[in-house]
């Protein structure tokens, strides 16, 4: 039998807030922090400076343009900090207002959380989403049981830039190694090397099963940066 694969555990949390990270920005030492907590950092150190010393290791980081938003958005972690903040949520049995009704300043409990919509809904607007011929066939979890719940991986929704907020990530810089919206693209990356981001995502998921792969009958040391890549 084969050894089996570390277990490595990612923690979800911002280490200058301490709480599930908030649009985390990734620094090129592969450090993560939330956005608020980066430009917090960046005010103290002086908004003159157009580097940033990283909060945990202390590298010193040439923003772009000198600014936090120049960095690159670390989606993986947005979207795993999501998913367990919303488990946290459900697990602690407290009351939870609907996020519907709570747009209209109203206080009604939710009864269940939609995994498709990513929305804690009352019994009003669960019936009125069932109604609903497109969301008809999402996945409800009802807030009432008193076991542990297993949520199902969160569907991905659209990234938005962080420079331009009404516009969607659609290509990646291959050059700068990072996602970029229509107008990032036409105004710092046109002369770049770029992909759309959906063909480069499969390139790269098929270069990193087959990376993975090669680790076959090699020690765990060797390969545990594979492992924390996939985990």
């Amino acid at each position: 039998m084969g050894n089996k694969s570390p277990t490595v555990t990612v923690s979800m949390t911002c280490e200058i807030c301490s709480e599930y990270y908030t649009d985390p920005l990734m620094l090129p030492c592969l450090h993560s922090f939330c956005k608020k907590c980066l430009i917090k950092a960046k005010e103290k150190q002086g908004s003159a400076d157009t580097s940033l010393k990283c909060p945990t290791c202390d590298t010193s980081v040439n923003l772009p343009d000198g600014k936090i938003e120049g960095l690159t958005q670390n989606l993986w972690f947005e979207h795993k900090s999501r998913e367990a903040s919303i488990k946290k949520k459900i697990d602690s049995k407290e009351a939870i207002s609907c996020d519907k009704c709570s747009v209209d300043d109203s206080s009604d409990a939710a009864v269940v959380y939609c995994c498709d919509c990513g929305l804690f809904l009352c019994e009003h607007c669960k019936k009125s989403h069932k109604r609903s011929k497109k969301k008809a066939d999402h996945k409800l979890i009802g807030l009432e049981t008193k076991e542990s719940v297993e949520l199902p991986a969160i569907k991905h929704e659209a990234v938005y830039c962080a420079r331009h907020l009404d516009q969607k990530l659609t290509y990646y810089c291959k050059d700068c190694n990072k996602l970029v919206c229509q107008i990032c693209l036409n105004v710092k990356h046109k002369s770049h090397n770029y992909n759309d981001y959906l063909d480069e995502g499969d390139t790269a998921r098929k270069a990193l099963k087959e990376s993975v792969a090669s680790c076959d009958g090699k020690s765990a040391e060797s390969c545990q940066p594979h492992c924390l890549m996939t985990s």
